[in-house]
């Protein structure tokens, strides 16, 4: 008797499912398999993915078959879209990458133990004219809001804290778009195609040394020049004798698409070493779909790979600093623009001296520039400094933006090392 109805119930189950329509059955086996479809093609590493509309990201790897193995709620700008200009609440769209880490960035509260800042604007954004610079990835201690930055993607300090294992500077993308289309990993997007053949085009120009055939893969005006150039002949000579050889095709190869915009991954091999081990690089293509024409708007090689563009962190608050001048620098801007009076007067060296006053009434004095200007933007172009046993400087172009003035001009802040720590002890406009 129990047979009997187990097996009527499979019966009933098995007329269920294929009463479905095709594309709701496929849905449902598939489901969990999705990935979103701006990942073409993947090789090895990660992809980060960001959600604004459902507020969450993702990462992906792929092993024989692709996996989600992260998971977890954001919060982004305040308001929808892409962003456009400096303040104005929008967290951008595109394909990114982590550049570094920033310990410490400011109040944990706001910004939690580390922020990894991308690459925003890209070659692409300034082409369209969209601006706006210092978006991160970072975290917050405090209660995690949905669509409540000012631009950057965030996450509680744990969850950032689970992703740092999972980011290669400069190689991991982040994919951040209004919405994840979800797509089947089997689905073969036409875009794959059109970008692979491109691939193969510019390898094939680079190891027979037709150079105008690869300027032709570039959009006018943004061909390969000056020193690149020069790198790029002297790879060339390279190439074209090891072609005759070894089989120089792309490996490891990363295909990711956001609209009109993709990036090619892959590594190729440019030099055999005097023990007969090859020297490879690491290079990515970085294209726009113009007038339906895929054409290349940038690239980039990097010959040496090594660990520490890792970004594993055990404890961010014990992570050594690379240049612990530039990160003063960062709190100073960090703090000014987020109001943090006492941040930003921990920069400065107790005998501290601009303009006329001391410490105490130059903190006074921007408290109350901070008290009547709502938005406060700042930006340290061209941000060069020069370090000694215990003092240094750090010159830079600074744009100031703010509701009740707007500047540009050449900065200077003149540092001295007191117990361990870089201090300002003048400010110079």
């Amino acid at each position: 008797m129990i047979i009997k109805v187990l097996l009527q119930s499979y019966i009933v189950i098995l007329f269920l499912l294929l009463s479905l329509p095709a594309s709701v059955s496929a849905n449902l086996s598939l489901r969990s398999e999705n990935i979103p479809d701006s990942i073409l093609t993947l090789a090895s590493g990660y992809v980060i993915v960001v959600d604004k509309q459902s507020q969450r990201m993702y990462v992906f790897h792929k092993n024989e078959s692709f996996s989600k193995v992260f998971e977890a709620p954001c919060s982004t700008g305040k308001k929808p879209g892409a962003k456009q200009i400096s303040g104005d609440a929008k967290t951008p769209n595109g394909i990114f990458f982590a550049t570094k880490i920033l310990r410490n960035p400011g109040p944990r509260e706001t910004y939690g133990s580390f922020a990894f800042p991308l690459d925003y604007p890209t070659l692409s954004d300034k082409i369209a004219n969209r601006g706006g610079h210092n978006i991160w990835i970072h975290g917050t201690t405090k209660q995690l809001l949905p669509s409540q930055s000012n631009g950057c993607v965030v996450l509680s300090d744990s969850d950032l804290k689970s992703l740092s294992d999972l980011i290669f500077f400069n190689k991991t993308p982040v994919v951040i778009a209004e919405s994840i289309n979800w797509v089947s990993p089997n689905k073969v997007s036409p875009a794959k195609d059109e970008l692979e053949s491109i691939l193969l085009s510019w390898n094939k120009a680079l190891t027979e040394g037709d150079i105008n055939k690869i300027d032709s893969l570039y959009l006018q005006g943004a061909q390969i020049t000056g020193k690149k150039r020069e790198a790029l002949m002297s790879t060339v000579k390279s190439i074209k004798l090891l072609n005759k050889h070894f089989v120089l095709q792309p490996r490891d190869i990363s295909i990711l698409k956001q609209d009109n915009n993709a990036v090619i991954l892959f590594d190729q091999i440019v030099a055999v070493n005097s023990d007969s081990s090859f020297q490879g690089s690491y290079n990515k293509l970085v294209l726009e779909k113009i007038n339906n024409k895929w054409q290349i708007i940038d690239d980039v090689t990097t010959l040496a790979i090594n660990n520490k563009k890792l970004a594993q962190i055990d404890d961010p608050s014990k992570l050594p600093s690379a240049d612990p001048v530039r990160d003063l620098v960062n709190k100073w801007v960090i703090s000014w623009k987020s109001g943090d009076m006492t941040i930003y007067r921990s920069c400065y060296a107790p005998n501290f001296e601009s303009k006329g006053m001391k410490l105490n009434a130059w903190v006074a004095h921007k408290a109350d520039v901070r008290k009547y200007s709502k938005i406060i933007d700042i930006s340290t172009d061209n941000l060069r400094i020069t370090t000694e046993a215990n003092t240094a400087t750090a010159v830079f172009i600074q744009q100031y933006n703010s509701s009740t003035l707007k500047s540009t001009g050449k900065k200077k802040l003149e540092l001295q090392k007191i117990n361990g720590e870089w201090k300002i002890y003048r400010e110079i406009m």
